[in-house]
């Protein structure tokens, strides 16, 4: 319910109620999620018994939550109690190579569900939610000793970046680089569709011996790992340089502005004096603009000292790390994130 109010066809005190019952659909479509039910409707519509019976659920109940998320638009009733997808509800789709299903299970997560709880607390002190209720710094660490979260966090991820951030890169030019060089795990969607795209182009992923495994597996389902070479390191050790082209996704939205900018500066001993280093990130609008980054940006407070940046802030980082912002890419109302080319300064 994070829509803007429409206070023509609502009264200010129907909008309030809509808002304040936001979980709901939340919650909902958690549970068509789990159960799969839009892998059901692949070939078609159903009735909802014939889905109950797929799903191994109680009809009348499933009905009733099918019957609310059409009226969101993620389902159809075509027919009286047969059902059928929307635009919307193929994203709940498991074998959509742009499933976000994985993203609405993460937000409902045994982690991620309570921490909205309890963000009252992060309000009134300051401290991220999480290590209030898990006692750790952040999720990441939360991630490290709970991997079936964690396995469940990378498969969001991995549908977010692809929604978020192949869209942006539809619309850079490419064509005058060689080499292109990122960690491995964020980067692996954005450096896979590049290689994919460009044949002629090379590629290193660095990262941790288990990640570098999953991305050098990743590449080769993509059919690229023979253009693209991983190697071990972080960001706390120097990155492969001299490439030509780096890129950066949805990194600097978990980390501070400590971190965060020794990441740039890292990134500026890197590359080359001609090079350029491509920054997808969410950036938040100005002003009451509706944005879904902004509720974003809620999320990421709760989750650790983390934030969702507006422009002015991106600038002065870019800055401090030695960087010219050159060039923004946004596709508003394609995609939440901004594609934001550097250059060294």
């Amino acid at each position: 319910m994070t829509e803007p109010q429409n206070l023509e066809t609502n009264s200010p005190m129907k909008a309030f109620v809509e808002l304040s019952s936001g979980l709901w659909i939340n919650q909902a479509l958690n549970v068509a999620a789990k159960l799969g039910v839009a892998d059901f409707l692949t070939e078609g519509a159903k009735s909802v018994e014939e889905l109950a019976q797929a799903t191994e659920t109680y009809a009348p109940s499933l009905y009733r939550l099918l019957r609310a998320l059409a009226s969101v638009g993620v389902f159809t009733e075509v027919e009286p109690r047969r059902f059928a997808l929307t635009p919307v509800g193929e994203y709940l789709r498991e074998d959509n190579p742009f499933s976000l299903r994985y993203q609405v299970m993460m937000h409902c997560s045994e982690c991620n569900w309570p921490l909205k709880g309890e963000m009252y607390r992060t309000v009134k002190d300051g401290k991220p939610t999480i290590q209030h209720i898990h006692q750790v710094e952040n999720y990441m660490e939360y991630l490290d000793g709970h991997p079936q979260e964690a396995e469940l966090f990378f498969r969001a991820v991995g549908g977010i970046l692809k929604n978020f951030c192949l869209p942006l890169l539809e619309e850079y030019d490419l064509s005058g680089f060689t080499k292109v060089v990122g960690a491995a795990g964020p980067e692996n969607v954005a450096i896979g569709w590049m290689l994919k795209n460009n044949p002629k182009m090379q590629g290193i992923l660095f990262g941790p011996p288990p990640v570098i495994a999953e991305a050098a597996e990743y590449l080769n389902s993509e059919g690229v790992g023979n253009q693209c070479e991983t190697v071990e390191g972080d960001w706390s050790t120097p990155v492969p340089a001299g490439a030509g082209l780096y890129t950066l996704s949805y990194t600097m939205i978990e980390s501070d502005d400590d971190a965060a900018l020794k990441i740039l500066q890292n990134l500026r001993g890197a590359v080359a004096e001609n090079g350029k280093v491509l920054v997808m990130d969410s950036v938040i609008a100005p002003g009451n603009e509706h944005d879904w980054n902004k509720w974003l940006d809620l999320e990421e407070m709760t989750m650790g000292n983390w934030k969702v940046r507006t422009q002015e802030e991106f600038n002065a980082l870019f800055e401090k790390a030695g960087f010219k912002l050159t060039r923004v890419i946004a596709k508003k109302g394609e995609t939440a994130a901004s594609l934001m080319e550097l250059v060294p300064a």
